[in-house]
């Protein structure tokens, strides 16, 4: 006699029952995608098996960071083909239900609430910017200090003249951010990326993401550009990735659905 596989419901996000949507062929582990309807909104999701995706899966591989990584970036895939098209509200991982009736009383229950929140974040999308201080060409040789007043006032100088060149860098950093969020419907400083998480060697100076209106890009991308031409004179690049779901301005998934399992 066949058993049936033990399986799980992971749920990528949520979306107004009447919107329109393309969805990626496959989710996580390559298992197919569906929408659940619970009006007034709807919950796209995949049916993974317990063994591998299950509650008992993640606290095995709570300290694997390569696993982590491999399904963070299958549900993101899946939230970025969604965006494209529709507001979404991302679910954080873990995003499990143990069923589709799980996964309905949760919608059913929430819904009023998710539905408000896809209101409030019509046509929006967040972007992130990072600025990195990838430092200034060096100095020319001087010639060597010839007494040792002269090595003590050379110092001093040097040490004086990189405190007032950091100080200028988080001015300009300070501004560039006010700029950017004066363009942004909500915006939000994050703590710098660690350099395995940003995958750069040189020091963050500023990690932030802002929700822009889709009408909006061109001009807050233009500010960008600008923001950048200033920073560059002194060894300040700019990062933009995006557009993600509004990550950073929607708590909802695992804290959520904690008490529901």
């Amino acid at each position: 006699m066949d058993v049936e596989p033990v399986t799980v419901v992971h749920a990528y996000g949520v979306v107004r029952t009447d919107a329109v949507l393309d969805l990626p062929p496959t989710g996580i582990g390559g298992a197919g995608i569906a929408v659940l309807d619970a009006p007034p909104v709807s919950a796209v999701f995949s049916i993974l098996p317990d063994r591998w995706f299950g509650a008992d899966s993640w606290r095995h591989h709570a300290e694997d960071p390569e696993w982590l990584a491999a399904v963070a970036t299958e549900h993101q895939r899946v939230l970025g083909a969604l965006i494209r098209d529709t507001d979404v509200l991302p679910l954080r991982l873990p995003a499990m239900y143990r069923d589709e009736l799980h996964l309905r009383e949760y919608l059913r229950v929430e819904g009023p609430l998710l539905h408000a929140v896809l209101e409030s974040l019509r046509d929006h999308l967040e972007w992130s910017v990072h600025l990195y201080f990838v430092g200034l060409p060096e100095e020319h040789t001087r010639a060597r200090p010839t007494t040792g007043a002269d090595y003590l006032r050379r110092k001093s100088r040097a040490l004086a003249d990189r405190q007032e060149a950091q100080a200028n860098r988080e001015r300009l950093v300070q501004n560039a951010y006010a700029t950017l969020a004066d363009l942004s419907r909500q915006s939000v400083v994050n703590r710098p990326q660690d350099s395995a998480v940003s995958g750069r060697n040189e020091p963050m100076l500023l990690n932030s993401a802002h929700l822009v209106s889709r009408r909006h890009e061109r001009l807050f991308f233009t500010a960008v550009e600008e923001a950048a031409a200033k920073l560059a004179p002194n060894g300040i690049t700019v990062e933009v990735t995006g557009p993600w779901p509004p990550y950073n301005f929607v708590e909802l998934g695992a804290e959520t659905l904690a008490g529901q399992q």
